[in-house]
């Protein structure tokens, strides 16, 4: 589930136009405990540092990794980092083979709570979460679609 202040705080880097730039940041939220349920309540936005263009945004790690971090300590453990998320200029957004690559790195390169990581794609009608196993990088299932 992704909370509704989380859509909110997202839907404000929609690429409406056509010299918007990608945007995108990290996933925070809660596993919730003895189901499969995961509530998104926390994203982090895009920083000075961050570098972004019409087909591409580039996190900085250090900002990110700051605010996961303080979320950790903060709830005493159960907000965790669960994925990333990033705008796409697409109705109905799809990740690419780059997207893909990137997050098989990322399963890789972190470290992480959960058996897997979400990725959320904001696209101009629609939202896409995919899910990545950390045990089995060679699939990519889409979890979710949400219309805007």
């Amino acid at each position: 589930m992704i909370s509704a202040q989380v859509v909110t705080v997202i839907d404000g880097y929609r690429q409406h136009r056509s010299c918007s730039p990608e945007s995108g940041g990290v996933l925070l939220g809660r596993l919730m405990e003895g189901t499969d349920d995961v509530i998104v309540d926390e994203v982090t936005v895009p920083t000075k540092l961050d570098r972004a263009g019409r087909f591409f945004f580039r996190r900085a790690r250090g900002p990110a990794q700051q605010r996961i971090r303080d979320a950790w300590r903060e709830t005493a453990g159960t907000r965790n980092y669960l994925g990333e998320w990033h705008t796409h200029p697409e109705p109905d957004p799809r990740p690419s083979g780059h997207d893909r690559a990137d997050w098989v790195r990322l399963c890789s390169g972190s470290s992480f709570e959960q058996e897997f990581l979400l990725f959320l794609i904001l696209g101009q009608r629609s939202i896409g979460i995919w899910e990545l196993s950390a045990t089995d990088k060679t699939g990519v299932c889409c979890r979710a679609r949400y219309p805007l």
